[in-house]
């Protein structure tokens, strides 16, 4: 189990309780501090000293979620992987017991281009959040670690969820494992910011949905040509999935382009 955390202390003792009152401990919980400036540190510290849970605590420069994950997939050593925020916490004391249970009864079928299984999420106040809890083959994400794009920190994590599942198939697990809730200084509340600040790993992967042909490509292929302006212009027809696609919608994406910087001057 991972989670990324960068100035939480305020908020990681709620996930650190779910975590203890887990009936099975056949688990470590992964810590990738990226760069925390509150007491992260000592607090985890004072966590690994009590012996409640195995804990690994990493601390890295400031590099941004995707890192913190490429590191923590890196260092994992358990079969299962699965990434809990810091503002999350898990639904019952059971859910590990029940998700390695629901696991381990797919034996006949693990090893069938299968990348692990997704549960589902809700929000502290119950309703249903339609985000999945993922829990995938360690093996699985170290062959799609998160790219590093020059001066940015940030790439949505569906970049890499999407490369897995054109590839695999994931398990349905109907069963709530995790609750969150979304403050204000989380990625959820910050979205555009993040566009703003991100724009080649957003190209990327709008992108990646036009050569994938996802649900409404069409539309990622005007993002692509508006971040593509938004960066210079560069690899707007060398770098594209569909030259002609992105000829046809050129315009639209002028247009987008003009309509995000009028965005980006209002943040």
């Amino acid at each position: 189990m991972f989670t990324p955390t960068y100035n939480r202390a305020y908020i990681l003792p709620k996930l650190y309780e779910s975590l203890c009152k887990q009936t099975c401990n056949d688990f470590e919980w992964l810590i990738v501090d990226d760069g925390s400036t509150d007491d992260t540190r000592e607090l985890v510290e004072g966590w690994m000293k009590e012996g409640m849970i195995t804990i690994r605590y990493f601390y890295q420069e400031n590099s941004g979620k995707m890192m913190a994950h490429n590191k923590a997939v890196e260092m994992s050593k358990g079969e299962l992987f699965m990434c809990v925020d810091s503002d999350d916490r898990l639904c019952t004391g059971d859910v590990i017991a029940d998700s390695l249970a629901f696991w381990n009864q797919q034996h006949d079928i693990r090893g069938r281009n299968i990348a692990g299984f997704a549960a589902y999420k809700r929000m502290q106040d119950k309703s249903h959040t339609g985000e999945k809890a993922l829990f995938f083959l360690r093996d699985v994400l170290a062959q799609h670690p998160f790219p590093h794009f020059e001066g940015e920190k940030f790439v949505t994590d569906v970049y890499i969820y999407d490369q897995i599942e054109s590839e695999y198939q994931m398990l349905q697990f109907p069963y709530y494992v995790q609750e969150c809730k979304y403050n204000e200084d989380g990625y959820s509340h910050n979205y555009m910011k993040l566009l703003f600040d991100n724009p080649i790993g957003f190209r990327a992967y709008h992108n990646q949905c036009v050569r994938l042909k996802k649900k409404g490509y069409v539309k990622s292929g005007i993002c692509f040509v508006a971040l593509s302006l938004r960066v210079g212009g560069k690899g707007l027809l060398s770098e594209t999935a569909n030259l002609p696609l992105t000829l046809l919608i050129f315009p639209l994406g002028v247009l987008k382009y003009f309509y995000d910087q009028y965005r980006l001057s209002r943040i």
